[in-house]
């Protein structure tokens, strides 16, 4: 997957640097365990997309299909990971071995992506007016116009001109800061006072 992926990389003009590939894919590997141990024990799991859309935002100003294949790679594939590790987990409770489990999950994979990208050729090809606003059959994709309208706002735009020092919304940094510290914050006045309800805000 990894050749696959440098093969798009330089087979197309995507503005997109090999090198950068490789931190996404380090960035998703970082991520899924943190990530999935909060999606364990809160079955909420928490996105990516804000944080590589800001690295690459800064990283590589003005390039939107860089943007995107940064957040896809990032992002994606630290949740499709926690989404493959769940089947697993209920392919352990219902006693499945885990190689035939594995195989699977790589065949279906392999057939659901072919048969998706076939699907959607299709789709682009046949139908009048998709992923406009008046399709007459409601083809109007709005999961695909968020993902374009995040490549215009973190890829074109770009962070550093919303949120760099001076910019409209400079202010918002500071945030990052408080998510950080508020943890240690509650967690040390749990230490101080074991029993107290505040033990539970975390």
């Amino acid at each position: 997957m990894f050749a696959f992926g440098v093969a798009v990389i330089e087979g197309w003009k995507t503005q997109f640097p090999v090198q950068w590939f490789i931190l996404a894919l380090v960035i998703a590997f970082f991520y899924v365990i943190p990530i999935g141990m909060i999606q364990a024990i809160t079955n909420q799991q928490v996105g990516l997309n804000v944080i590589t859309e800001l690295i690459i935002g800064y990283g590589l100003p003005g390039r939107p299909i860089a943007m995107m294949m940064f957040k896809t790679w990032g992002y994606i594939t630290m949740a499709q990971a926690l989404t493959f590790t769940s089947d697993f987990k209920l392919g352990h409770y219902m006693k499945i071995p885990p190689r035939p489990m594995f195989w699977s999950q790589v065949v279906a994979t392999v057939i659901a992506g072919t048969v998706q990208l076939g699907v959607q050729a299709w789709m682009f090809s046949n139908i009048p007016g998709i992923c406009s606003e008046d399709q007459k059959d409601g083809f109007i994709c709005p999961a695909t116009e968020v993902f374009g309208t995040a490549s215009i706002i973190w890829g074109v735009i770009g962070p550093a001109r919303q949120f760099s020092s001076g910019q409209i919304y400079s202010g918002l940094s500071f945030f990052f800061l408080i998510g950080f510290l508020s943890p240690v914050f509650s967690y040390l006045i749990s230490l101080k006072f074991p029993n107290i309800w505040f033990r539970y805000i975390k």
